[in-house]
């Protein structure tokens, strides 16, 4: 079974069902791990964490959600000086 979703993707992260302290929320794939049998897996990071998390392909759902264009603690401001 192929991964539905791509490296970079933006998702939406359902809340794990019990005994979890999994967010829901953005995130997005970081990577689309191998499988032969079972679930399809990815590794994700949600936007409210700074790890990462490893999901079942049922806990993820496409998302209106974009990727910043500004690295972490970049802003327009430091593009825009740092262009000059």
């Amino acid at each position: 079974m192929p991964h539905r979703y791509k490296v970079g993707q933006m998702l939406d992260m359902r809340s794990a069902p019990r005994h979890s302290n999994r967010p829901a929320g953005p995130c997005e794939v970081i990577a689309c791990l191998p499988h032969d049998k079972g679930p399809v897996l990815y590794r994700v990071k949600s936007w409210g964490e700074h790890n990462e998390r490893v999901v079942e392909e049922t806990d993820l759902s496409p998302s209106n959600a974009m990727k910043t264009v500004f690295a972490e603690g970049e802003s327009f401001f430091d593009i825009a000086i740092g262009k000059r």
